[in-house]
């Protein structure tokens, strides 16, 4: 009588083994992969103040007056700022009632800025020069209404 007893309580124990073996099994979560998040790229935009010019060779140029000088920035095509390709510059002011004005443009920084007076108000046509050497014509031209 012992011998069946003891049977069924193997049984038993081996069973009830199994069964939170499987249940542990089943409610322990598959590890999870890490996911790689897309890289985002920065979006650059060209200021909104002042006056954006496309250049021939791709980017872009912002010319603003400030104040009382015309400054001018550079952009390459994504519309990041970059610091000028051109050594120097040179612009003519045409007002509608004034005789016109020149201005060389120097280096400052990252920019090209007037060292003349642009007086107010700023409505003109701009003829703008940029020399890549010192010695050479220009080798870049805009012309256009400013504001």
């Amino acid at each position: 009588m012992k011998a069946p007893l003891l049977f069924l309580v193997f049984l038993t124990a081996v069973s009830l083994e199994g069964a939170t073996g499987s249940v542990a099994e089943k409610t322990v979560p598959p590890p999870k992969q890490p996911t790689k998040a897309p890289v985002k790229k920065k979006v650059y935009e060209l200021p909104k103040t002042g006056l954006n010019q496309p250049r021939p060779a791709g980017g872009w140029i912002n010319v603003e007056a400030v104040g009382t000088r015309l400054i001018v920035k550079f952009y390459d095509k994504e519309k990041k700022p970059v610091a000028p390709d051109v050594v120097r510059g040179f612009v003519q002011f045409r007002f509608a009632s004034k005789n016109p004005e020149r201005a060389p443009l120097h280096l400052e920084g990252l920019t090209l800025a007037s060292t003349a007076t642009v007086r107010p108000p700023h409505n003109f046509i701009v003829l703008l020069s940029l020399f890549t050497s010192e010695s050479a014509g220009p080798s870049e031209s805009h012309n256009f209404k400013y504001p």
